[in-house]
């Protein structure tokens, strides 16, 4: 969506709601499984969304990249408990308290459009991304995977949830990782694997072509 002061996206003056808020990389924005009170307004920032699956796996479910909202679904009603999402790169944005002006916000037009053109443009991301695994070899899949997620230069993500998030076996992924290593495309050090050759990865990265 595109990026708007806060005060833009209400027909009302929404600024006793709000507070700006910055979360640290790695800091949680939402717990998970808590009932969810706040929208939060997504400025600036990466952030990751996962859920706990039955059988104690944790799964990817979206990354968010502001200006985007968080936590939209419970103003909604759709869910009532929240998935984690955490900051991967430092996050900046407004949390608004929706408890107290919650009918307000959900019969003002202004803020209904903008959440739709925001809830539109998830669904089309979320669209290019199963379109991704499903026609892409994994190299090419990982590529864009690491290009994605990096934080200054070094990828950290958990082999398990990434090989669930790119629909493949956890041995399959290691096994492009080791190739990508020996290709000099990416090192890996105890914090992370160092991404060496941006140029290689780009190259094998998939365009965005369903990206609105």
């Amino acid at each position: 969506m595109e990026g708007k002061p806060l005060k833009d996206l209400f027909s009302f003056d929404i600024s006793p709601y709000a507070q700006w808020q910055v979360y640290p990389s790695g800091g949680v924005i939402f717990p998970p499984w808590e009932a969810l009170t706040q929208l939060v307004y997504l400025v600036e920032g990466r952030a990751k969304c996962t859920t706990s699956l039955e059988n104690g796996a944790v799964t990817i479910l979206d990354f968010a990249q502001g200006p985007c909202f968080l936590g939209e679904m419970e103003l909604l009603g759709v869910q009532e408990m929240s998935s984690e999402v955490t900051a991967q790169t430092e996050c900046q944005g407004w949390v608004i308290q929706w408890e107290h002006c919650r009918e307000k916000m959900l019969a003002d037009p202004v803020f209904l459009r903008a959440l739709c053109v925001a809830s539109n443009e998830k669904a089309v991301r979320v669209t290019a991304a199963a379109v991704r695994n499903q026609n892409y070899p994994l190299k090419n899949r990982l590529a864009t995977f690491l290009l994605n997620t990096q934080h200054q230069g070094v990828y950290r993500e958990p082999h398990a949830q990434a090989a669930a998030y790119l629909g493949v076996s956890y041995r399959h992924l290691l096994s492009v990782l080791a190739a990508f290593q020996r290709e000099g495309l990416v090192e890996k050090t105890p914090e992370g694997y160092h991404l060496r050759d941006w140029a290689g990865l780009r190259a094998l990265q998939i365009p965005d072509v369903l990206s609105p």
